[in-house]
């Protein structure tokens, strides 16, 4: 039986310093190197996905973790099987910021997906940043019976009832944009808002609050704010 699966979720600030004790308290003694994974910055050429791959490995090495970079930039990539044979060990998968309908549409349905699938179930973290975060997110098929007829806050479903919002302290001075975010969450689901430098750690439907700034949580029930050292869920998916 597939065990409980683990996601970190970050707003912004990948590979820096303040991420360091929410991937600690992630891996958790847990082996193998983490799979570094800049296919959402791909899209903007060859220097910049190697810039986040550098900063990946970097970032790694001065916590004393392993880690590689796949590169994985397009569909093809994704269905190259040494690309999903390298998730097979892997401790944690990391999706760093960029495009996220281009890391969606680029992972989705191939051997990378069906081998990262197999790496949660079996223990390996989830984690992504900015357009990684926002990929976890409710996918659009798992809400069409409520009539939802919005993409924006669509991901590839990987946690069921939650839609993810990254940046969410710079989103507020944008006028009406929160608004705009909010009015298209499905009825019934959980909304969670990610500050900058700031992640959620959980299984789902658990979570506790690193880094920086808070977090939003926006239910039914209301709207509350957690801070770093707190714990709220996102109890109660749809049936």
């Amino acid at each position: 039986m597939a065990q409980t699966r683990t996601f970190l979720l970050m707003g912004s600030g990948e590979f820096e310093p303040w991420s360091c004790e929410i991937e600690r308290a992630a891996l958790d003694g847990r082996g193998g190197p983490v799979a570094v994974l800049p296919t959402a910055s791909s899209t903007e050429g060859d220097t910049v996905f190697e810039r986040w791959g550098r900063m990946g490995l970097d970032h790694y090495a001065s916590m004393a973790v392993q880690a590689s970079v796949l590169p994985v930039k397009t569909r093809e990539d994704a269905e190259e099987e040494a690309n999903a044979r390298a998730l097979d060990d892997a401790s944690m998968i990391f999706f760093s910021g960029g495009k996220p309908a281009h890391l969606a549409a680029t992972i989705v349905g191939t051997k990378l997906w069906t081998a990262m699938q197999v790496a949660l179930d079996r223990g390996a973290v989830y984690a992504g940043c900015s357009a990684g975060a926002l990929i976890a997110s409710q996918s659009r098929e798992q809400r069409r019976e409520r009539g939802t007829k919005t993409g924006w806050v669509f991901g590839l479903g990987l946690v069921p009832h939650v839609s993810f919002g990254v940046h969410w302290d710079k989103v507020k001075v944008i006028p009406g944009l929160r608004s705009f975010v909010m009015a298209r969450i499905p009825r019934g689901s959980w909304f969670v808002g990610l500050d900058e430098r700031t992640a959620i750690l959980g299984d789902g439907l658990r979570w506790r609050v690193f880094g920086v700034g808070s977090v939003m949580v926006r239910h039914a029930g209301g709207t509350q704010v957690y801070r770093a050292g707190e714990a709220f869920e996102t109890s109660d998916p749809p049936g």
